[in-house]
């Protein structure tokens, strides 16, 4: 079983067999259903959570450097530790200045902002998350062979090294535009904050309550691990899971069955 929390994790168990989060819950979701983590459909997921229409690209809002010859994403997300009101103060300055070219934006939260991508052409570009202090060069050079989405990111840090409020704030990726499949036939269990994130992905989707049967499920996707029943606590720490944080990801096999079998094979001799 898959079980996706939507909160960070202290410590990583002993024992376990580390594996790699995508930072979001739903990206660790849509991983879980099979996508490919560099190029996810958040955008498209995300639309229809919206009821948006038509083809829409992740803008992340970002802290980048340049040197000579070079340039990296140094923050993203949670890390720019801004506020939401500055980050609203700053999506609503850029999207009025996009909106003069005819370009739509979409609030969804702090971190993840939607760009209208019609008439577009296609992008390639991995999630912000996977460029944190690597090199932007050739991620840039592949992006689009008509180089609209590189003048475009020239563009948009233009915007924000010009404004006079500086902020850690000083430009925008944009990723996640691949196009969700049909709904998959993997069995998933979500509480009510995701619930209508795995409707559209599954087509097998079942809300959360403490008297479901965990066994009966591949995903369990919860908003925070508090909402599991002391029971199904307890039920998870015998099975073999596959833990999904914000933060970290591991693989717990059962050591509590393989601590029954070893003290049975004792007593029996």
């Amino acid at each position: 079983m898959d079980v996706i929390i939507n909160s960070a994790c202290d410590f990583i168990p002993e024992h376990s067999k580390s594996l790699v989060s995508q930072g979001k819950p739903i990206l660790n979701f849509l991983s879980c259903l099979g996508y490919g983590a560099a190029d996810p459909p958040l955008a498209d997921v995300l639309r229809r959570v919206h009821g948006l229409d038509g083809e829409w690209l992740i803008l992340s809002p970002m802290n980048w450097m340049a040197t000579h010859n070079d340039a990296m994403i140094v923050a993203a997300d949670k890390d720019l530790q801004l506020d939401e009101g500055t980050l609203k103060y700053w999506f609503q300055l850029y999207s009025d200045y996009l909106a003069e070219e005819h370009i739509r934006l979409y609030y969804h939260d702090a971190e993840t902002w939607l760009l209208h991508a019609i008439n577009k052409p296609p992008i390639k570009a991995k999630p912000v998350h996977q460029l944190i202090n690597h090199s932007l060069m050739p991620e840039l050079a592949q992006l689009d062979s008509s180089m609209y989405w590189q003048k475009f990111f020239t563009e948009g840090q233009m915007f924000f090294a010009s404004h006079p409020n500086k902020s850690l704030l000083n430009g925008v990726w944009l990723w996640g535009g691949a196009v969700l499949a049909d709904k998959k036939k993997i069995p998933v269990c979500a509480d009510e904050q995701f619930f209508s994130v795995a409707q559209i992905c599954s087509e097998n989707v079942t809300l959360y309550n403490p008297s479901v049967q965990l066994k009966q499920y591949s995903i369990l996707l919860l908003s925070d691990v508090d909402i599991l029943s002391k029971q199904h606590q307890e039920e998870l720490k015998k099975m073999p899971v596959c833990w999904y944080w914000n933060n970290s990801a591991y693989a717990l096999k059962d050591l509590n069955w393989l601590t029954r079998l070893w003290r049975n094979l004792t007593h029996a001799h």
